[in-house]
């Protein structure tokens, strides 16, 4: 994993210092913060390479702390990690909307997330526009909700939306049926596994007459990931 300075943002101390230790003990040069008000202050003053935050701070919310982030040109480099005790799937929308990098689940398995951050730290930078959401030709448009294929607007329902929105933010990312309910359905009850299946069809045959159905990629035994790399 690549070495990196991070700035850890939870207002569960105990949590925080799990986290923190598990971190340094990997060579990483972490700070620990409380609250967004003073993440605020410290992360425009210090610049780190990542922020792991927590969605539900006690003086703003982490969606708040994001925006400020991504308001800043000088913060653009700066990859966020998102988490939340209760991840519903308007939370982990509302959080990828806003720029976050990725955004992992309470409670929190150390080895999941120590994995998340690396890959966090391996991609490039968010350099690109924190509204838009680009891979070959497939664009999002995340504030108008919009989405474009070579240049031309395609129509999808709500989940499918959420769905494609979700992969091309995690693209060359394997994720299970039951992860993706959880990440984009939220655990409805009123679903099963198979409605994902369903959902990825959908998206395929809109990309079809475009030769991009292939981006959306099933990995036998394991699940679904979208890649370029076809």
């Amino acid at each position: 994993m690549t070495l990196a300075s991070i700035l850890l943002v939870d207002s569960d101390a105990e949590l925080r210092q799990r986290i923190a230790q598990e971190l340094r003990e990997l060579g990483h040069d972490v700070d620990e913060l409380a609250t967004a008000g003073s993440a605020i202050e410290a992360v425009h003053d210090t610049c780190p390479d990542l922020m792991v935050c927590e969605f539900a701070l006690p003086d703003l919310s982490g969606i708040e702390l994001l925006n400020d982030v991504r308001s800043s040109e000088k913060l653009r480099h700066l990859r966020v990690l998102m988490t939340s005790a209760a991840p519903g799937s308007g939370d982990v929308v509302a959080a990828l909307e806003s720029g976050a990098d990725d955004f992992v689940a309470k409670p929190v398995d150390l080895q999941e997330l120590t994995a998340r951050i690396g890959a966090c730290l391996n991609r490039p930078a968010n350099n690109a526009d924190a509204g838009r959401v680009n891979a070959g030709g497939i664009a999002i448009d995340k504030i108008g909700h919009r989405v474009t294929v070579d240049d031309t607007f395609v129509t999808l329902a709500p989940r499918e939306y959420r769905l494609l929105l979700f992969l091309m933010t995690h693209q060359d990312r394997v994720f299970s049926r039951k992860q993706l309910l959880v990440y984009v359905w939220d655990r409805d009850v009123s679903v099963g596994p198979r409605t994902v299946d369903v959902h990825i069809r959908r998206l395929r045959s809109v990309l079809e007459p475009f030769d991009y159905a292939g981006y959306l990629q099933t990995v036998r035994g394991a699940g679904y990931r979208f890649s370029l790399h076809t």
